[in-house]
Order: C-alpha cells, then structure tokens, then sequence
C-alpha cells in the first residue's frame, strides 16, 4: 500500500529527474487522496496521452528500482485487457499501473479532461486530478470490492453531478464496444442495496431506462 505522502514523494523523485514536463491524469485511488477521501491505495494509476511520456516516466521508475510485470490479474469484467492492458510497475508491495489514452476500455474523452478539478506539479511532473464524477463511472466497470467502498467514499464527500456521470456514460457507449449505462446500473444498484449509499432512486431508474433500450438497440442490429 501506498499513503499520499509517500504517493507525493514518488512524484517528486520522478519530476526532479524528467529533463522535460510531462503531464498525466491520477485516477482511482491516486486521485482520491488528493481529495483526502482515501488515506492509501494499492496502486498509483495514472494515465498519459502521449505514449513517449508513458516510456519515459516507466524508465524513470526503472531507476528508483521497479520492474515490469509481465502478467496482469484480470479485474475488468466482460473486458478484453490484451489490447489496451496497463503497463504495470512494482517494487516490493508498491505498484504503478501506466495507461495510454484509455483505461482498459475507458476513453480519456475531452469532457474528463475538462473536468479536472486541479494540477500539481512536482518538478517537470505535472498530475492532473480527475473530477469525482469521472472516479465513480471508472470504477463502475470493475469487479473490485473496495472499488464499492471507495465509491461510498465519494458519495459522502461530493455532491456529486449525477447528469455528468450518466452523460459521460452513454458517450463512451457510443465510443467503446461497452453498454457503460449498464455497468453503472449494476454499480449503484449494488451501492443502494448492499453499501445503503444515498444514491438517488431516479437516478437509478433513469440509469436502468438507458441501460434497457441500448441492450434493446443491440440486439435489433444483430438480427
């Protein structure tokens, strides 16, 4: 596990040493503690639209002693991770997973990354944080159950834009092969029922109904 102050040491380390700025988005967990709505995380997930920038921070870890793993636990439900997998670091129990553009099959659209909430820079490192909308709807594809716990997090913290989330929902229908509608009705379902979070009925229904008639569209164009 990694705690924020250690998460912020590692990025100064890395910023100090890059001979040029490079930027890149914090997610997940990463992102969380920068909103002190997590104390740790398993892993620092950050993701780069530049695949040189990708290269030359995972040879900058290569230096503080990480090394690549080859093969990676399959934690995205119905999602193929050959084309689109992290590049995963680790040293001991710390871990970097290194994503390009997308986030197994999430697309870093230009509405996420209008929604960054705030930049740090550390050195020639610049972290962009995503917005808590954006957290909560990429943890929604996974089978993770802190990522429940995490989202619970989020709720109690936020006032979170619920349009946003299911906006953002149906264009990465429309850009990935996913029914990311349905994937998110699957999430806060289980976060009402099971978590008892305050995730408001309509929104639910309103994310069923989405769901429901895309399921519905996809089946008409197969036959």
């Amino acid at each position: 596990m990694i705690n924020f102050n250690e998460q912020l040491e590692f990025f100064k380390l890395i910023g100090d040493s890059l001979k040029k700025k490079i930027e890149c988005f914090a997610i997940g967990g990463s992102a969380m503690m920068f909103y002190n709505a997590k104390v740790e995380t398993k892993d620092v997930d950050l993701v780069f639209m530049k695949g040189d920038d990708l290269k030359e921070i995972k040879e900058r870890l290569y230096d503080i002693g990480f090394k690549e793993k080859e093969t990676i636990v399959k934690v995205f439900k119905k999602h193929k991770i050959a084309k689109n997998k992290p590049v995963m670091m680790v040293r001991g129990e710390e871990r970097f997973d290194l994503f390009l553009k997308e986030v197994i099959s999430f697309k870093m659209s230009n509405s996420v990354i209008e929604r960054v909430k705030e930049t740090h820079e550390f050195g020639n490192l610049f972290i962009k944080i995503v917005s808590p909308e954006d957290i909560i709807l990429l943890k929604c594809a996974t089978e993770r159950e802190k990522d429940r716990y995490d989202a619970v997090n989020l709720l109690e913290k936020f006032n979170i834009n619920w349009d946003i989330v299911i906006e953002e929902s149906i264009y990465q229908a429309k850009v990935t092969p996913y029914l990311f509608p349905v994937f998110l009705f699957d999430f806060l379902y289980e976060l009402k029922e099971d978590l008892k979070a305050d995730v408001p009925k309509e929104v639910i229904d309103k994310v069923r109904g989405i769901g429901e008639e895309m399921m519905i569209n996809r089946l008409k164009k197969r036959k």
